[in-house]
C-alpha cells in the first residue's frame, strides 16, 4: 500500500482485505458479496463504496498491493553480484512467497484477476533487465531478449498458482534452477 495513506484509510483496507481473505477460503469470488465483505471487516458500505467502485475495483486493488509485495519481497531477498544466483534466489524466494501465501492468491482462479496479477509483468521485466545491463551494458538485445524470456517464466509459474495446478514447488524449484544455470552458463 502507499505510504502516504491516512492511517485510518489504511485500517480499513487492512479489514477489508483481512475479511476477504476469509471469505475467499469458504466461497469462490463469484459468490462473494459487497455486503459480507463489509459485515466481516466491520466496514461501512458507504467506506467502501466511498474506496471503491464495487467489488471487482475492490479486488483489483487487493491484487495489485498483494502482487507488489511479493515481488518487492523476493527482489529483496535476491542479494547476489552473480547473475545466475541473483535470479535464482529471486525465482525461489517468489516460489516460497507464493507457497506460504497460497491462500491470499486463490482469487486469481478468476480471469480478471490473474489479468491484474499480470499487469506487473512490466515492471517486473525493468527489473530483471536492470542488473544485466549493468553487468553487460554491449549487448542491450540479448540483454532484452534474456529479461524478457524470464517474465515469461515468472507468469508461467503464477499460472501454475493461479491454476490450482497440483505440482511440487520442490521440483519447479529445481527446474528453475537447471534453467538459469544454463541460461547463464
Amino acid at each position: 500500500m502507499c505510504e502516504k495513506i491516512d492511517l485510518r484509510v489504511k485500517k480499513t483496507y487492512i479489514a477489508l482485505f483481512r475479511s476477504f481473505e476469509k471469505l475467499s477460503k469458504t466461497k469462490d469470488f463469484g459468490d462473494i458479496t459487497v455486503n459480507e465483505i463489509c459485515d466481516n471487516a466491520m466496514v461501512g458500505k458507504g467506506t467502501f463504496y466511498s474506496h471503491f467502485t464495487d467489488k471487482y475495483d475492490f479486488l483489483s486493488f487487493l491484487i495489485n498491493n498483494v502482487f507488489k509485495d511479493y515481488i518487492n519481497k523476493a527482489f529483496e531477498n535476491a542479494s547476489s553480484d552473480n547473475l545466475c544466483e541473483y535470479y535464482k534466489e529471486f525465482f525461489l524466494s517468489f516460489i516460497d512467497i507464493l507457497e506460504t501465501e497460497k491462500h491470499s492468491f486463490k482469487p486469481a482462479g478468476n480471469s480478471l484477476a490473474m489479468g491484474i496479477a499480470l499487469s506487473h509483468i512490466g515492471s517486473v521485466y525493468n527489473k530483471l533487465l536492470e542488473p544485466l545491463q549493468k553487468a553487460d551494458s554491449e549487448n542491450r538485445k540479448l540483454n532484452s531478449f534474456t529479461a524478457e524470456y524470464l517474465s515469461i517464466l515468472l507468469i508461467l509459474v503464477l499460472f501454475k498458482f493461479a491454476s490450482g495446478e497440483n505440482y511440487n514447488s520442490d521440483d519447479v524449484k529445481m527446474s528453475i534452477s537447471v534453467l538459469l544455470e544454463k541460461i547463464f552458463a
